[in-house]
């Protein structure tokens, strides 16, 4: 079969019947002659002759095959596929067709070309916290693969003689335009028989997409300083740069030259273009022809039993709305002994290609209102069954749709009155509007940046609202339904959140973080006299008016002759008229309040360990339900009014969420972790499951063009900066569209998204597409392992501390072989991961050859993310050692992970474990990722003294302060110095820029990357994912925007790439010692105590 794709290739067929041109065909890779170009499309390899049309495909498979790369002699090609779950190599042999896998790690590989008899790739595997991979080979006829070099980079392809590897080094996204920072992309030379590492380029932007145009050159892709990436040249003895293309306003992609230094092939937009690599020629588009076959159906039909977004049951609990995969679906909730005999109808209420989202009921159960986009922007929807008084979706015949709102921005969020009478909603960014039920006379009360949540009262005459202002704080408010004065009830530095009305209109109810960073729940009277009500008050009052409902009051008396008349009427056969005269509801009690002083009223009514969540109050205010944790699984529980009798009501850590009182309040309904409805009453028995069966045809390329704007106008209503940097947002749009449709495949649909978010030049952007591949664990000892030279077994070269392999009853030992896997022999050809593979916390048999013979041994391997960690406190003991042994012991060191609780309870520790006595502390957030934790940092290190204070018996001499009785946080008051790197991110920027604009001490290193965005995100239609840069940082008294500008230290000093692996040597650790040293006072007895 392979011999027939040669041999037609040799041919040069120009045609074939129902061929196409492919749209967006990726990662092309001239064969070593530049007769031929392997590329990837559709998530498969194909061959084309380098001149153009007909392609034959090599692989075909369900997963994911991309970037092929030849192997010598042009009879093989490696790839990368996920067919196994993970991101592994293959090599197929175009003469017997077969792939053949050579890699079995959960981690995903790159490959990057063939070094005599191995292939060389990259995978984040080894590295502790860097942002670039390491670099391995293996034997291409299979094996165990080993570190190639102790240098980490993105990028590491070995020249054709095998001499040298050309790295790529840096952090910056692939798919980011115009980057400019110390983060970016760098060339360097590594020979491979001395070590020798030799710096390339050296420029602030990135240069990337580097390979050999034979051995004396390279070909990569840069921007050069200008506005767009081209191919350049660059012979690598005179460093003679030469520019190949000058493509304008679109970047170069995936660039590779063939080893004869004759082609090059590249990704330009939608096609593959060429050029000839010593800059002879002008580029050529190749030109395609594809067979057309899809790869998946264009329709597809899917039937939902789980995954609905939304839960909301109507009023009686008859009937329960669902939103499954952006569409309405009514079911019915029937008894358990009905549903035995046939299934509850589900009905789909609507049927658009757009997202319908943010549904809610009327308050007679007959009409649904939610947000739909399919217009361009959320507009407000009602649907209603035609022909049914009692609202039945699941009876009705015919379902009516109206639009209720026209206006160009978004309007989402609706909710009715309880009256029926109004509906309130948000309209764009933040403004809080009260329409009539149709949508008419709307009003807006207030606009604001950010959009609030709201709550009616009971008798429709009241809004609470929470809205958060420019210092991130949230308050409650309380604003008349018809517009008047908001009055904040909350008045609390701490976030007050999510108001929840009793429905005897007495009491407000919300979530608030006051103690312990944690959110409760808390509670204010409306009136001083609820207020001032005992217990003893408060039983009578419920005792009274439950009386007056069952009768006992004339007001609210319902007559029993008439309620008898109409249960008769009701049972009768014909005429229903009568059921229009049943009793009404007594209408709720009007809303009172006492506005002086009301935010003094408030109190906890419950705190739990975790955060509180998902509020609701029971129809007779007795009760109240939420969310919480416990012993790490959230559930739901409840609590009396008065906060007292706590109970829960599920277990398991079903993450319940939407939670509901039916109008009776015997039940309540949720929405579970997995989508599915729940119900449970208030003793914990589960109630009646309602089951759905979500039914309906998904037209794929309706739903890209939906996911594509969706992401789109998230990113056009959140980004931070209304000029986007720059970029025509609305244009890129319009642009990006028909390629964006175009896409073969899920993944190549994610990079279309990347590519689009990435004209904004900005940071914490990232599109993820649903679905793709779960990796496969795989079983890690903690041990670096390399293939021992006779091919027997393979040889342990690092046993790291805290892991399986370093166990007392493990033993593993530097030099020890590794024989067999449970009972599997490690002979030459066979990899030691995959006898590892899904090997996680289960027991696994070593045969082990050591000095004193052979053994067994068992062991429980770990995750890679333990081992990852392990690596990385292992990193730390180095630091600190060398910072111990620099100083002589006069200071500390502390590395902070990342800008999170955990990180910071780190730092809190360690300000005793290492720094106690120390008279300086280096502080070390080169690597940090980010996160959220500076002021808490900054409050520990700029604690100013008033006093010191001296107990009976103590050393009058000595200096004190009681710090762990009087302070909230720990203290350290004197000389520190930051560290930093191009790789500290985000909050760790903020710390940075913070420690040395507040004069704390002078900051060391590299300058940071210039990712200061504070981020968000959204899920999208079809569980796509996108984050949402909101919110732009600048630096006080400068106003420096922090994004795209690094902090730049006051000590500049570069890393060596040869220190990656160092456990001894630390460049720029040993200037922040050099520097911290200098500031201390000659006297130890004048530092601040």
């Amino acid at each position: 079969m392979r011999k027939a794709i040669l041999s037609s290739l040799a041919a040069g067929l120009a045609t074939v019947a129902f061929a196409a041109t492919p749209i967006m065909p990726r990662h092309p890779a001239p064969s070593p002659d530049a007769s031929k170009i392997a590329f990837s499309w559709q998530g498969d390899i194909w061959i084309v002759p380098a001149g153009g049309w007909t392609a034959q495909r090599v692989t075909a498979n369900p997963s994911y095959d991309h970037h092929p790369v030849w192997l010598p002699g042009g009879q093989q090609l490696a790839f990368v596929s996920s067919r196994e779950g993970n991101d592994d190599i293959y090599v197929v042999d175009l003469e017997v067709g077969t792939p053949r896998r050579l890699t079995f790690h959960e981690a995903a590989d790159l490959v990057m070309g063939a070094l005599g008899s191995d292939l060389v790739f990259t995978s984040r595997r080894h590295e502790a916290h860097d942002r670039m991979p390491a670099v391995y080979r293996l034997p291409i006829a299979g094996g165990t693969e080993s570190l190639a070099c102790q240098i980490l980079a993105q990028e590491a392809v070995p020249s054709p003689d095998g001499r040298y590897l050309a790295l790529v080094r840096g952090g910056t996204p692939a798919q980011r335009r115009h980057y400019r920072g110390a983060a970016n992309r760098d060339l360097w030379l590594y020979e491979l028989s001395t070590g020798k590492l030799e710096a390339l380029t050296t420029t602030a932007w990135d240069e990337d997409g580097v390979s050999w145009a034979g051995n004396g050159a390279l070909v990569f892709r840069s921007d050069n300083g200008g506005p767009d990436r081209n191919l350049f040249r660059l012979d690598v003895a005179s460093r003679t740069l030469t520019q190949l293309t000058h493509h304008e306003g679109v970047d170069v992609r995936s660039p590779r030259a063939s080893d004869n230094g004759r082609l090059v092939a590249y990704e330009l937009w939608d096609a593959i273009w060429t050029v000839p690599a010593d800059g002879s020629g002008e580029p050529q588009k190749l030109t395609l022809d594809v067979p057309v076959d899809l790869m998946q159906p264009e329709v597809e039909r899917r039937i939902y039993t789980d995954e609905a977004s939304e839960v909301v049951p109507s009023p009686d609990g008859k009937q329960v709305a669902l939103v499954v995969a952006g569409d309405i679906f009514v079911v019915a909730k029937r008894p358990k002994d009905s549903t035995s005999v046939s299934a509850a109808p589900t009905v789909r209420v609507t049927a658009t290609a757009a997202r319908e989202r943010g549904v809610a009921w009327s308050p007679d159960g007959k009409q649904l209102i939610y947000s739909s986009d399919r217009f361009g922007q959320l507009d407000l929807f009602s649907a209603r069954p035609v022909g049914r008084d009692d609202g039945s979706f699941v009876r009705a015949t015919r379902i009516e749709e109206k639009r209720l709102t026209e206006t160009p921005v978004d309007e989402s969020r609706a909710v009715f009155s309880p009256d029926g009478k109004l509906l309130a909603f948000v309209r764009g960014r933040g403004s809080l509007v009260v329409a009539k039920a149709d949508g008419s006379e709307a009003k807006v009360l207030f606009d604001h940046f950010v959009a609030p949540t709201f709550a009616w009262s009971p008798d429709s005459a009241w809004l609470a609202v929470s809205r958060e202002d420019r210092f991130a704080n949230s308050e409650i408010f309380l604003v008349p339904a018809q517009g008047g004065t908001m009055v904040n009830i909350s008045q609390h530095p701490g976030r007050d959140t999510t108001p929840v009305w009793s429905p005897d209109s007495r009491r407000l109810y919300w979530l608030s973080k006051r103690h312990a960073r944690t959110m409760d729940v808390w509670a204010v009277y409306l009136t001083r006299a609820d207020h001032e009500r005992s217990p003893e008050e408060w039983l009578q009052l419920f005792e009274d008016e439950e009386g007056r409902k069952k009768g006992g009051d004339e007001k609210g008396r319902v007559d029993g002759r008439e309620a008898e008349k109409l249960r008769n009427d009701k049972d009768r056969p014909g005429d229903r008229s009568q059921e229009a005269e049943k009793p009404k509801q007594a209408p709720p009690r009007p809303v009172v309040i006492d506005l002086a002083g009301i935010h003094e009223r408030a109190r906890l009514l419950l705190a739990l360990p975790g955060d509180e969540e998902g509020l609701a109050v029971s129809p007779d205010s007795k009760t109240v339900v939420f969310t919480g944790e416990l012993d790490g699984e959230r559930d739901l529980y409840k609590v009396r009014w008065d906060g007292k009798e706590l109970k829960r009501l599920s277990t398991g850590g079903i993450k319940p969420s939407q939670l509901t009182f039916t109008r009776d309040g015997k039940l309540v309904f949720y929405r579970s972790a997995k989508g599915t409805v729940g119900t449970v009453d208030l003793e914990g028995k589960p109630g009646d499951a309602v089951a759905f069966s979500a039914r309906f045809d998904v037209d794929r390329a309706a739903l890209r063009r939906q996911v594509y704007e969706e992401a789109w106008r998230e990113l056009d209503r959140s980004f931070y900066d209304p000029a986007f940097h720059g970029a025509d947002w609305k244009a890129l749009r319009e642009r990006y569209l028909p390629l964006a449709l175009g896409a073969s495949t899920r993944e190549d649909f994610e990079e279309v998204q990347n590519l689009l978010a990435g004209e904004l030049n900005a940071s914490h952007l990232r599109f993820r597409a649903a679905g793709g591949e779960r990796p496969v664990a795989t079983g890690a000892l903690g041990v670096e392992l390399t293939p021992a030279t006779d091919g027997k077994g393979v040889m342990v070269r690092e046993v790291l501390p805290g892991t399986p392999g370093a166990r007392v009853d493990v033993g593993l030992q530097v030099g020890d072989r590794i024989l067999a896997v449970n009972g599997c022999s490690i002979e030459p050809g066979v990899n030691a991961f995959d006898l590892l593979t899904d090997t996680v916390k289960q027991r696994v048999v070593l045969q082990v050859e050591s000095k004193g013979g052979q053994r067994d041994v068992v062991v429980v391997p770990a995750t890679l993310g333990a081992v990852r960690e392990a690596r990385y406190l292992e990193w730390v003991r180095q630091r600190r050692a060398i910072v111990d042994r620099l100083s002589d012991g006069k200071l500390g060191y502390i590395h902070i992970q990342g800008m999170d609780e955990p990180s910071l309870e780190d730092f809190e520790r360690d300000l005793h474990a290492a720094a106690s006595g120390r008279q300086g502390l280096v502080i070390d957030v080169r690597n940090n990722g980010g996160g959220w934790t500076t002021d808490y940092l900054m409050a520990i290190l700029s604690v100013r003294r008033h006093a010191w204070t001296v107990p009976r018996g103590a050393d009058p001499l000595v200096k004190a302060y009681p710090d762990a009785e009087r302070l909230p946080l720990p203290t350290w008051t004197r000389p520190a110095v930051a560290l930093c790197d191009q790789n500290s991110y985000s909050n760790a920027e903020i710390f940075s820029w913070a420690f040395q604009t507040l004069g704390r001490g002078k900051v060391v290193g590299t300058p940071t990357f210039g990712a200061v965005i504070s981020t968000g995100g959204a899920m999208l239609v079809d569980g796509s994912f996108v984050r949402l840069p909101g919110r732009g940082w600048f630096v006080a008294g400068k106003g420096i925007n922090e994004e795209n500008h690094g902090c730049i230290p006051d000590v500049v000093v570069e890393q060596p790439p040869q220190q990656d692996f160092s456990a001894t040597e630390d460049t720029q650790l040993a200037k922040a010692v050099e520097t911290l040293l200098a500031a201390l006072p000659a006297d130890p007895d004048d530092l601040p105590w």
